[in-house]
């Protein structure tokens, strides 16, 4: 577990030298427990090792959804280019809601081409953002436009090492990660982080995580 500490360490650390600067919400992070303690998650729901770690020693902010009926979740920045939204785990049921469980004829019912160890703990534009709890380290995959989920780290650790690298990069660019004309990702942007990346993820792991992140 020391890597995803450490990994967890360098993230929170870049998100929050980030959002000081540049962050577009206040309250609405990942932040470290004053107590380490896991919250209450649905049975239903089966937590990897790693995940419990996260979980317990970590909250996700978000003081608009205090006293409502809103999916508490924390706003991740990369930049201007994406909003990754971190599900509070006493919400992790929710958040399965038309993956692991669909509705049929009025019905919520479990899907039978969802895997159960499949759980979704983030999205971007409502698409998923996926831990395979049945495997060492909990590996992450991302499904955008709804297709099949593709690899994108081979641990929980390296997903928060590979949000890092990006965050690190779009607090460089002073958050401009996009180019103002064509919308499109600066090429400069994508240069300085890509090779951290390739060399953390592999190439196939980057591009989809790009890709999943519509930053290419």
């Amino acid at each position: 577990m020391l890597e995803l500490e450490a990994a967890l360490t360098r993230f929170i650390e870049q998100q929050d030298l980030y959002n000081r600067d540049f962050g577009l919400f206040t309250d609405h992070e990942i932040r470290q427990r004053s107590e380490v303690q896991l919250p209450p998650v649905d049975d239903r729901i089966t937590l990897s090792p790693e995940l419990a770690y996260l979980y317990s020693h970590y909250e996700m902010m978000d003081a608009k959804a205090e006293g409502t009926h809103k999916m508490k979740n924390a706003a991740v920045e990369i930049g201007e280019s994406a909003v990754i939204y971190f599900v509070s785990p006493e919400h992790l049921v929710r958040q399965q809601m038309g993956y692991r469980w669909i509705s049929d004829k009025g019905e919520t019912v479990e899907s039978s081409n969802w895997p159960a160890h499949h759980v979704v703990i983030a999205n971007v534009n409502d698409d998923p953002l996926i831990v395979d709890v049945q495997a060492s380290g909990s590996p992450v995959y991302a499904a955008f436009e709804g297709g099949e989920p593709k690899l994108i780290a081979n641990s929980l650790a390296d997903c928060f090492h590979a949000l890092s690298i990006l965050i690190e990069g779009a607090l460089l660019f002073q958050g401009e990660t996009s180019d103002e004309v064509t919308y499109e990702t600066k090429p400069d942007f994508l240069a300085h982080v890509m090779p951290s990346l390739s060399n953390l993820l592999g190439s196939e792991q980057m591009d989809a995580l790009l890709e999943y992140l519509s930053l290419q």
